[in-house]
């Protein structure tokens, strides 16, 4: 009887199934609430970090050589990716959870470390190292054309010099400039160039540029000299100056000081390989010819001649001739004098370069007899070019200290006017080089201020004049 009764209360407890539903008093839940907790929760993990760029060895450093880099990477989450920061620097997020970005780099090692959280909250690092090497080396720089030796400047004739060299650097060249011009350069690093000289001294600045912007400066001189430019002959000068006139002619003061002094600064200052002087009781006008006759037969096509006349000048307005009187003209005779036209046949006749014919007399001006010629323009910025230019072409020039007019014989410290600023201009020049125009130009306002002449400058007509110019050379120190 007791058995019967035991088998029918374990019949009536409950199955292992009600029993999950059951609260631990053993009340029983509701049926949603029993299947929302039975419901499989899901598995979230830390993101992964990939990185791609730059390549990393086995003991994650990268080895560059450079100023900045691009890191690149990719997340693998199952979530998405919030964002990615590299050093404090926000990536850019790419589709597939990439990203990049780009960071600056010291010298010597530079730890990089990359986080990426998740919309989950979670967060993981990638920590990497880049040895970075920085080239901080200029690039070498070495001359082959022209041959440069430290502290010698280099000589050229020509008014075009080229350039060349190489310039090496294991970054590569980014550019090489010569005096700011840029140069072509190989593959292998050979550049060159061409550059235009002025006449002087050209310092010829190199510069090259590496890759990394190091810069390397080389630097030598390239010396352009006038003697190079256009082939100097001699410089051969004729100065002549009578004072002592008798008979008709009075004497004057100023004008043998005038032709001694020309002739001192000449030799003394200037490059003047021979100076001849009639002085006085030598500038008979036997004397004269004769010295016209031995510069016909001894002066060159290469040479310079410069003839200095300071004395009494006459002009027949009869026969409209103008004449030079020399020391033994006793009257007022022509037949003592010489008549400018022979001084022109003189000056057409004697195969110079270039002849200036300075004279400071009455009625100078006389020898021009015809309009003023052209003339090779001026041009400040092409010196070496000016000067070839009119040193090229022959030149037959007068400069008179007035025109067909008396001029004094007066003026300032025992000479004329018109000499004593010619002196003056002469004496002051500080440049190497000085053309008759530019002479000139130099003292002419300060004879026509302060007297009532007007100097002039002028080629002379029909004496093989081509428009070149009288070149001064003036003395080293």
């Amino acid at each position: 009887m007791k058995i019967l009764i035991i088998l029918a209360f374990l019949i009536a407890l409950p199955t292992a199934a009600q029993v999950t539903g059951s609260t631990p008093s053993g009340r029983l839940l509701p049926k949603k609430q029993v299947e929302k907790q039975t419901d499989k929760q899901p598995e979230y993990s830390s993101p992964q970090i990939v990185i791609t760029e730059p390549s990393l060895n086995n003991l994650n450093e990268a080895e560059l050589n450079q100023s900045s880099t691009t890191v690149r990477g990719r997340v693998i989450d199952n979530s998405q990716v919030v964002s990615v920061m590299i050093n404090n620097i926000k990536a850019t997020l790419l589709k597939d959870n990439n990203f990049f970005a780009t960071i600056s780099l010291s010298d010597g090692l530079n730890n990089i470390k990359v986080e990426a959280l998740n919309s989950a909250g979670l967060k993981s690092e990638s920590v990497f190292r880049i040895n970075n090497k920085v080239d901080s080396f200029a690039p070498t720089v070495t001359i082959v054309e022209p041959s440069v030796t430290r502290g010698i400047k280099v000589i050229r004739k020509s008014e075009v010099a080229v350039v060349k060299g190489y310039a090496l650097d294991p970054s590569g060249v980014l550019e090489v400039k010569v005096n700011n011009q840029r140069a072509s350069v190989s593959d292998n690093g050979e550049f060159s160039v061409e550059l235009y000289l002025k006449m002087g001294d050209n310092p010829i600045i190199v510069q090259a540029t590496d890759s990394y912007f190091n810069t390397r400066t080389d630097t030598f001189t390239i010396q352009r000299k006038l003697e190079d430019i256009i082939t100097v002959g001699k410089y051969v000068a004729l100065v002549i100056g009578i004072n002592s006139y008798e008979g008709y002619w009075h004497p004057l003061k100023t004008a043998i000081n005038d032709a001694t002094e020309i002739a001192n600064v000449l030799k003394n200052e200037y490059h003047f390989n021979e100076v001849h002087t009639l002085i006085d009781k030598e500038a008979t006008r036997r004397n004269i010819i004769d010295k016209f006759e031995w510069l016909t037969s001894n002066i060159t096509a290469d040479d310079n001649l410069l003839i200095f006349y300071a004395g009494h000048g006459q002009f027949y307005k009869g026969l409209n001739k103008g004449y030079w009187v020399p020391i033994d003209a006793k009257t007022n005779s022509i037949a003592d004098y010489i008549s400018n036209n022979d001084v022109k046949t003189f000056l057409g006749g004697i195969p110079s370069k270039h002849t200036l014919l300075i004279t400071d007399a009455c009625f100078a001006g006389d020898i021009f007899r015809g309009s003023e010629t052209e003339k090779i323009p001026f041009d400040p910025s092409d010196m070496s070019r000016y000067y070839k230019e009119v040193y090229r072409k022959p030149s037959r020039l007068a400069l008179t200290s007035g025109g067909i007019e008396e001029v004094m014989d007066a003026g300032k410290e025992d000479h004329s006017i018109f000499t004593y600023y010619l002196l003056k201009a002469l004496k002051e020049n500080k440049n190497k080089y000085m053309d008759a125009s530019q002479l000139f130009n130099d003292f002419k306002v300060a004879v026509t201020n302060n007297s009532d002449q007007t100097p002039i400058l002028q080629a002379v007509k029909d004496t093989n004049d081509e428009g070149g110019l009288f070149i001064f050379v003036k003395r080293d120190e």
